[in-house]
């Protein structure tokens, strides 16, 4: 009489996932004026820095300009100079509001930043979005393609520098994103932006 049992392969034995070869977003933090973070790939874990060093407006749009200096244990240390970075969205920051926005604030001011409980003249950016130029994998040192990678970058500020930043970014939010968008404002937070990358 023939058996209904189907063999089957111990779990202990069978391969594991294999690795993605697609890279979709990587995290990171403001650190002074770059944006530093780490991921893992099939074969190593990674510490990258995007650095900007330039901002301007694109069809509405802010793009940052930089580099991408990548670091691990396989592929040494690379680098990457021209990577751009379009800001897609943005997230409400959480927690305390920055002393700078609270002290300016208007009672009636509307802001275009989602919905937090900091929110219209109190609203701040907690996170923001970007969308990565294609970057060759190769020229990294890295498996996971780079085709489509999006960064998601974080604000928890520590000094001067990073407070004043989230201010700027924050602005320049709200000027370029907003319900009512001013071009006008967002090209002045976008110079006073060029202005603080640029600094040493």
């Amino acid at each position: 009489m023939a058996s209904d049992f189907i063999s089957e392969q111990p779990a202990r034995e069978a391969s594991g996932p294999k690795p993605s070869k697609k890279l979709y977003s990587i995290p990171a933090l403001l650190r002074d004026r770059a944006f530093a973070g780490k991921f893992e790939t099939s074969t190593a874990a990674c510490e990258f820095i995007y650095a900007p060093k330039s901002a301007r407006l694109v069809n509405g749009k802010l793009e940052l300009t930089g580099s991408l200096n990548l670091s691990s244990a396989r592929g040494g240390k690379r680098e990457v100079k021209d990577v751009r970075a379009t800001l897609t969205a943005s997230q409400g920051g959480l927690g305390a509001v920055p002393g700078a926005i609270m002290a300016r604030a208007l009672p009636n001011a509307v802001a275009g930043l989602p919905v937090t409980e900091a929110t219209a003249a109190h609203g701040f950016v907690g996170v923001m979005y970007f969308r990565l130029s294609p970057i060759n994998n190769k020229s990294l040192g890295v498996i996971p393609d780079f085709g489509k990678v999006q960064l998601n970058a974080r604000m928890a500020p520590v000094n001067g520098t990073e407070r004043e930043l989230q201010i700027v970014y924050s602005d320049l939010v709200i000027a370029a994103y907003g319900e009512r968008s001013d071009a006008g404002n967002a090209a002045a937070q976008v110079e006073l932006l060029n202005r603080l990358l640029g600094q040493s």
